[in-house]
């Protein structure tokens, strides 16, 4: 393809292709430092200032973050309660296969508390959670389906 382009259309490909290269990535320092403030703000009981510092991560699909966004949600930690947004923020991370989000969004579905009920999605995130290896999701597999192991001492 390279070799048919007129001489103008390869210098304004080439161009492109080196302002790509050059383009910054995320600093995934800084949002390392932003995560774990955020986490500070939040043991703090200072939830508005966590959100702020963890939107931004969650905008830029960082997991962790979106699952925190949606515990915030879920609880009314510094934001109005709203199921909706927390199964959101939820299902943007479990879409992406963050286990303990997948867990999370099964919680909302088995209550039913904040959005409706809904025990086949339920099972769908938490075996999707279970399948790596999440113990939490495992444990609560084993609860809803009375699939107990035993083990000696």
């Amino acid at each position: 393809i390279y070799k048919c382009m007129r001489p103008a259309c390869k210098l304004l490909t080439v161009a492109i292709l080196l302002l790509a290269a050059c383009a910054a990535p995320p600093d995934t320092a800084r949002f390392k430092i932003d995560f774990e403030r955020g986490v500070k703000n939040y043991e703090a009981g200072d939830y508005k200032a966590a959100r702020e510092l963890w939107q931004p991560l969650a905008d830029n699909y960082d997991l962790a973050a979106l699952r925190n966004l949606g515990h915030l949600y879920r609880l009314g930690q510094g934001v109005p309660k709203n199921g909706k947004k927390a199964r959101r923020y939820y299902e943007k991370a479990a879409k992406l296969g963050h286990a303990p989000s997948q867990t999370n969004l099964a919680q909302m579905y088995f209550s039913g508390a904040l959005i409706k009920r809904n025990s086949e999605k339920a099972m769908y995130w938490l075996k999707k959670a279970a399948e790596q290896g999440y113990p939490p999701a495992r444990q609560l597999l084993a609860i809803k389906t009375k699939n107990f192991e035993f083990h000696s001492r």
